[in-house]
């Protein structure tokens, strides 16, 4: 079958991204044009292991349609250690995925949501516009953006604030337990040279990432190491 290449893959591949289509905002958080600070604090939600993590299943998938099965492995195999050292991460959280809305502007799951608590990593964070662009703000945006992607979030707040862009923060979180086990599937078939079922077990795995509104996040149970509930703070004000 065809190299299966999702949006969300894409998103994933390339990390942190500003989306320029407007869209209704139901989140209590106001849209506000973001400061350095708050840029740093934004980012300070995400695992570092777990945002890597499927920085590699994404790039996985790249070097399977690319014929690189060797590139493919050793990326599952760093993705694999990477979750594994997630589990320990204090910004895990615990929280029924029906209880998850997906944040404004995001596709809605293709199945139906589960009752049961959840352990959930957060892996990806988006800036989105709440409003229609000018000319001038789109290539503020699109400068913006470029300076984020090159890890310059200082210029990138800079950008928005002097136009005067306003976005919203949301996550992109993933169900620990389930990803690790659709990125292990997708190393069982690759042992076994079974490059399409290895593709889609990873397909899987990104599917499970869902969107969601930062303030959701901060509401969440939180967990730490040891299983007991954590500190986990906010910045915005609703």
């Amino acid at each position: 079958m065809p190299h299966l290449k999702t949006p969300a893959a894409h998103t994933l591949a390339l990390g942190v991204a500003l989306i320029a289509a407007p869209v209704a905002m139901t989140s209590t958080a106001m849209a506000k044009s973001p400061t350095p600070s708050t840029v740093n604090q934004d980012f300070a939600h995400l695992s570092i292991d777990g945002q890597k993590a499927f920085a590699d299943i994404a790039a996985a998938q790249q070097a399977l349609g690319s014929n690189q099965p060797d590139q493919a492995t050793t990326l599952i195999k760093d993705a694999q250690t990477r979750l594994a050292k997630a589990a320990n991460d204090h910004r895990l959280f615990v929280k029924a995925e029906h209880d998850l809305p997906v944040a404004p502007g995001q596709p809605q799951p293709t199945r139906s949501a589960g009752p049961n608590p959840t352990t959930w990593i957060p892996v990806d964070g988006q800036y989105i516009v709440t409003e229609t662009l000018t000319p001038e703000k789109q290539q503020a945006l699109t400068t913006a953006n470029q300076h984020l992607h090159q890890g310059n979030p200082k210029q990138a707040a800079q950008d928005l604030q002097v136009s005067g862009i306003d976005v919203d923060f949301i996550l992109g979180v993933a169900p620990l337990q389930q990803a690790t086990a659709d990125v292990y599937r997708a190393s069982v078939f690759l042992q076994g040279n079974d490059v399409k079922d290895a593709n889609e077990a990873l397909t899987d795995a990104i599917g499970t990432v869902r969107f969601v509104s930062d303030n959701i996040v901060a509401t969440a149970q939180p967990t730490t190491p040891s299983g007991k509930p954590g500190h986990h703070g906010h910045h915005h004000g609703s």
